[in-house]
């Protein structure tokens, strides 16, 4: 299985707006035109199209605050056909080594709302863990050392 993070621009941007993830995970993020659109309204934005042998399977966005050195995985996202196949952590790997090689950062944050459908098994699985610090008052924040 061959997975890579590619730039997303005229050539790519619809067809990672086309990606969608589940019925059940609609909650817990916005769609990828939405978070493209989001995109421009942030300091630092990284943000790229996950690629499987050639063929657009998922989204990642990072913002980061260069100041302070603080990157939050702000959307994350496999599409519904290619969930359960091992690309969302072979996804995070490749994230991973991205942000270290392209940036020498040492911890990467997110955050999740908790109930049935979240998404903080997956993140723990991957490595991430509770820092127990809230976001917005709803929201765990976990954090993965890089």
């Amino acid at each position: 299985m061959s997975l890579e993070l590619r730039s997303i621009d005229k050539t790519n941007f619809y067809e990672i707006c086309q990606l969608k993830v589940a019925q059940h995970q609609l909650n817990h993020v916005d769609s990828n035109a939405i978070s493209l659109a989001e995109a421009n309204f942030m300091s630092f934005p990284w943000f790229k199209g996950i690629y499987s042998d050639n063929n657009p399977i998922g989204f990642v966005l990072v913002s980061a605050d260069t100041v302070s050195d603080r990157f939050e995985l702000w959307r994350f996202m496999i599409d519904k056909s290619q969930q359960s196949k091992g690309y969302g952590r072979l996804a995070i790997d490749l994230l991973k080594s991205a942000l270290v090689n392209e940036f020498g950062i040492s911890a990467l944050y997110t955050s999740v709302v908790v109930g049935s459908d979240s998404p903080q098994g997956f993140y723990e699985n991957c490595g991430f863990v509770s820092t127990g610090h809230l976001v917005e008052e709803r929201e765990i924040e976990l954090c993965l050392s890089l």
